[in-house]
């Protein structure tokens, strides 16, 4: 592809290397929601600026930052490109300070860094390989004034290898801004390529060990029919730049959601963006500071780079809190609990009902306390407190083990708080399924060693009265002996059949009642006699 003409505008070197294309402008203002607020920033520029051009700083783990930048340094090329009479762009490392300062700068590496333009680097998590931009430069010559993306390696000493070019690269269109989400399942990175929106749009490709899936144009919530550049992805939300119409000046800062539920993605507003070009926005989000890179008036040199400090969370901010309701003894699951959320000022904001895998759900804010209330019938109530940081798209995962109450109390006596044992139907064999209800039944004996219990089983008022008085009488001989057989002191154990003589409700013989009301009815209990 051949490269059109050059912006007029200081920053002209960087957006040659990022796609030089017609610029145009508009004082059309962009609608946004009334419930979205913009977030307020101070913004300060840095030391490490120098008259040439500094930009697109990223991060390198969370204490380091790479940029770059056409200053001159011993032992790189100082050639200059004769498109801005400045030397070609290298890469550059530097720690980041408290202060927001970048500190200690030195080239990044002589393996990445080559004799034409190396900018806007991206590295998986485990810092293990990089992607970069650079002119289509293999085997020592340069075969097009392109751009592509590369990848290599780092070695066991630190050096970069294996370099190689991307699979969707091609001659006769450019691509660069890689951005690696943060759990590295996708590379996000910035095109010309046929099937853009614009002039240039932001795609997204899946990585899975070395391999790349389909190219895909993240659509018109994200992409205009003008420039979009350096995107930057935390969370659910996307940061890029673009020279859309409604800016500040040449290119914006703005943000979205990548859900596409923001119908127009929303202008960081000033101090973020100026009348010059405003672009490399990154931000790490437990600490709300970060960088980006401007040509606006007052700078140091043609483009320098900027710290900022989010001084305010911005609304559209969410996070999920999700996690599982596990029983605190036994450490199991348990299903069908109900958990609340509530805010800061007592408000039940939602009350759901977990699954038979004791998992739940909720939507929360950023940056807000909640209490997370959890009650299920047999077991204490539990609260949990609840305080979101201001990173979106964070998952507040939180196992809550709940208490089950060992006693409970039923009209006038009181029993033991264990499931009903279940029996194989008409007969006394007990069912694999009330094993648990055994094993909780001996722990409370032996946690309570003068404690004795009646067993008492009962059917609801369907079938002959004998009948069931016989099954049931059956069904209690079988439990008392199960449990001696478990290891209980008979002496403290009787059981004891009574058929449909205790019903709990109204569904005596011939009364019409629903499955559940007669199941109510159809129970065991182990009933306290001396605790």
């Amino acid at each position: 592809m051949k490269l059109l003409e050059q912006r007029t505008t200081p920053m002209r070197s960087l957006i040659v290397i990022i796609f030089i294309l017609n610029s145009f402008f508009s004082i059309a203002q962009i609608e946004r929601a009334d419930s979205i607020k913009e977030a307020e920033y101070s913004i300060k520029n840095l030391k490490v600026n120098t008259k040439y051009q500094d930009f697109g700083s990223t991060f390198m783990g969370k204490d380091k930052i790479v940029f770059s930048s056409s200053r001159k340094t011993a032992g790189l090329s100082n050639r200059k490109w004769d498109k801005n009479n400045q030397p070609f762009l290298n890469l550059y490392i530097g720690d980041v300070a408290e202060n927001g300062e970048i500190i200690n700068v030195k080239p990044f590496s002589d393996d990445v860094n080559s004799k034409y333009h190396d900018a806007f680097v991206a590295f998986t998590p485990d810092l293990k390989e990089v992607y970069f931009t650079s002119n289509n430069y293999m085997g020592g010559k340069l075969k097009s004034e392109g751009l592509k993306i590369f990848k290599a390696t780092v070695g066991e000493k630190g050096h970069w290898k294996d370099f190689t070019s991307l699979p969707f690269n091609d001659d006769d269109y450019d691509t660069g801004h890689p951005m690696i989400s943060a759990d590295g399942s996708k590379l996000y990175f910035v095109s010309n390529m046929p099937g853009t929106i614009g002039d240039t749009d932001i795609f997204v490709v899946d990585l899975n060990q070395g391999h790349y899936g389909k190219v895909i144009n993240l659509g018109e919530t994200v992409n205009s029919k003008y420039k979009e550049y350096s995107p930057y992805v935390d969370g659910d939300v996307i940061y890029f730049s673009s020279n859309r119409p409604g800016g500040k000046g040449g290119f914006d800062i703005y943000m979205t959601k990548l859900d596409g539920s923001i119908p127009e993605p929303i202008n960081l507003g000033e101090p973020m963006n100026s009348k010059g070009d405003d672009i490399s926005f990154i931000i790490d989000s437990d600490k709300l500071q970060g960088y980006f890179s401007s040509n606006r008036y007052g700078g140091v040199g043609d483009d320098d780079i900027y710290s900022f400090k989010q001084i305010t969370p911005i609304t559209i901010c969410d996070q999920i809190a999700t996690g599982i309701i596990k029983d605190k003894v036994t450490g199991t699951r348990v299903g069908n609990a109900f958990v609340a959320l509530i805010d800061e000022n007592g408000n039940r904001i939602r009350r759901i009902e977990t699954s038979f895998d004791g998992t739940y759900y909720f939507g929360v804010k950023c940056g807000t306390n909640y209490t997370l209330e959890v009650t299920k019938n047999g077991y204490f109530s539990t609260s949990v407190d609840l305080k979101t940081s201001n990173k979106n798209g964070y998952d507040n995962n939180e196992v809550i083990f709940i208490e089950e109450k060992e006693f409970m109390n039923r009209k006038n006596y009181e029993i033991l708080n264990v499931p009903s044992i279940t029996f194989t139907i008409n007969t006394a064999e007990i069912t694999e399924a009330s094993e648990k209800a055994l094993e909780k039944v001996m722990r409370l004996m032996n946690k309570y060693p003068n404690m004795i219990v009646e067993f008492g089983a009962h059917t609801d008022s369907r079938g002959p009265d004998a009948y069931n008085l016989s099954l049931t009488k059956r069904r209690a001989a079988a439990t008392v002996n199960n449990l001696i057989e478990k290891g209980l002191d008979p002496r403290r154990i009787t059981g004891k059949g009574y058929g449909e003589t205790q019903l709990l409700n109204k569904c005596a013989n011939g009364v019409k009642c629903t499955e559940l009301e007669h199941l109510e009815n159809k129970r065991t209990e182990f009933v306290v006699i001396k605790k």
